[in-house]
């Protein structure tokens, strides 16, 4: 089995949903296999047409550009492990509670597999295409850290402004990636075994708020 449908596997469309629902998701499984396999220039709405089944009209119907499709993907993996808007709202908890949630979310997404190799990808486009780094960086990375900032904000518990938000949010990311992240892309053995990444999101976590509270004095 390839790598790409090894990663896509498990993600694949399940039936019983709603047939324009059914075939956007059709549509998304197929882009990722694709964006994979071959890069963002060498991905056209004609190959994702074909490997999803549908019609290049189809598609259109959905994604109004290619750029938009890309964006599309990025945005479904992070709905896959509750990196959205709609999950975010509902954290209602003691800051404490809600920041290790999301960080082992963060953690579990920046070691997916199929992550990986579309950072990868992205960065194999960066002499001949710089746009799509600018697409996936919004997509994804300042899409979560701006999810998390706004939970920092409206939390209660710890009286934020939103540059204050901002900057908690940026170091709560980059503490939690480490060098973990950097040697995953660079395909170099780690150990991230689940009670040693539990262990982490919580320094990390108990880190942020006590410097938060030190700022706030």
């Amino acid at each position: 089995m390839s790598v790409e449908n090894k990663l896509c596997s498990k993600n694949q469309p399940k039936a019983g949903r709603p047939k324009s629902e059914e075939k956007r998701a059709n549509i998304l499984f197929a882009a990722s296999e694709i964006f994979l396999s071959q890069g963002f220039s060498a991905t056209s709405m004609d190959l994702v047409a074909n490997r999803a089944g549908v019609s290049k009209q189809t598609v259109y119907s959905h994604f109004s550009n290619k750029d938009a499709l890309f964006t599309a993907v990025i945005d479904y993996k992070c709905e896959q492990y509750q990196l959205d808007e709609e999950h975010m709202g509902k954290f209602t908890d003691h800051p404490r509670n809600a920041m290790i949630t999301f960080g082992n979310q963060i953690m579990s997404l920046l070691q997916d597999e199929q992550a990986i190799a579309m950072h990868r990808v992205v960065i194999g486009e960066l002499a001949t295409n710089p746009h799509v780094a600018e697409l996936f960086y919004i997509a994804g990375p300042q899409n979560g850290m701006q999810l998390f900032s706004r939970y920092l904000q409206r939390n209660t518990h710890l009286q934020l402004n939103e540059e204050q938000a901002q900057y908690w949010s940026c170091a709560f990311f980059n503490m939690l990636k480490g060098d973990f992240h950097l040697k995953s892309l660079l395909g170099l053995p780690y150990s991230m075994s689940e009670e040693k990444q539990l262990n982490l999101v919580s320094k990390v976590t108990d880190h942020v708020l006590a410097m938060i509270a030190v700022e706030a004095k």
